[in-house]
């Protein structure tokens, strides 16, 4: 049976989390009928927790070859939707995140794209450095739609387009939406961004996590210079202050001037995490790592 709708949430080792996810699709302001949700489980082991609640119009597929684009991949060719909704699983779409997705999508050609808006929230009352620098640079939309992508986090796009671009480079453990979004534009697909379309998304609440993010994101850097021969920057450069990103910290209007210190030192230690990868990789041959 052929649906409006079909949303796609890969999830790995974060079961603690979908609940929320799931609870916030459960109470959407269209019936459940109208849409599935498809959880594919990138763990290594097919087992789903025994006390995990799902709706009626919520299964789950095993997609053990590791990495969220090829979780996405196959819950894709498993979908019956007649419009692809993308999103992660610590995320919180708004109750009505479908509605205007599916409105927001319904004025545009068969193969055009919506880019969500995406809103970050802490994890406490206070926002902790690390949040506040995931809040100033992490998933702008509108800068990446200008650019003729979006995150996954919140991409919306109908079948017809998604099989016109083809599935998601497996390659890499980070950086397919880019990828992705861009060869959708090379082939005609418009993008556009639609800030109703909404979710929220937990902000980083710690270095570590924003560190596993910046080696994923060498990893994804480092493919692409094996690929194409081009690189992006020398490795040394990664030991020095990234000027335009300090810059952005400094002229940022809300935070304080104690927060923007914080958030400069936690700029640099991130360099010098990309630059200890790039060296892995590039000079002792090492392999991109999903952590």
């Amino acid at each position: 049976m052929i649906l409006e709708a079909s949303v796609v949430i890969p999830t790995y080792d974060d079961w603690h989390v979908l609940p929320k996810c799931l609870d916030c699709l459960a109470n959407q302001s269209v019936s459940l009928g109208r849409f599935e949700v498809i959880v594919a489980n990138n763990n290594a082991s097919a087992k789903v927790p025994a006390d995990l609640r799902l709706s009626p119009n919520v299964r789950v597929i095993h997609v053990p070859k590791p990495g969220s684009y090829a979780a996405r991949n196959a819950a894709v060719r498993d979908a019956r939707g007649k419009v692809l909704f993308f999103t992660d699983s610590d995320c919180l779409p708004d109750p009505h995140w479908i509605e205007n997705g599916l409105s927001a999508l319904a004025g545009l050609r068969p193969i055009d794209r919506i880019a969500g808006g995406i809103e970050l929230f802490p994890k406490g009352e206070t926002w902790t450095s690390p949040e506040l620098l995931d809040r100033t640079f992490a998933l702008r939309q509108s800068a990446y739609a200008s650019q003729g992508w979006c995150a996954t986090a919140n991409l919306v796009t109908t079948r017809e387009a998604f099989d016109l671009v083809g599935p998601f480079d497996e390659g890499s453990f980070s950086g397919g939406d880019v990828e992705w979004g861009k060869r959708a534009t090379e082939l005609g697909s418009l993008i556009f961004l639609s800030e109703k379309t909404l979710i929220r998304h937990p902000a980083r609440e710690d270095f570590a996590a924003l560190a596993k993010k910046r080696r994923r994101l060498v990893g994804y850097l480092y493919d692409r210079e094996m690929t194409t021969g081009a690189r992006e920057a020398s490795t040394v450069s990664y030991l020095f202050p990234d000027f335009d990103e300090f810059g952005w910290t400094a002229r940022d209007g809300s935070l304080t001037e104690t927060e923007k210190m914080a958030v400069l030192w936690i700029q640099y230690r991130l360099r010098l995490v990309a630059f200890r990868e790039f060296v892995r990789l590039r000079y002792r041959r090492g392999t991109p790592t999903r952590s």
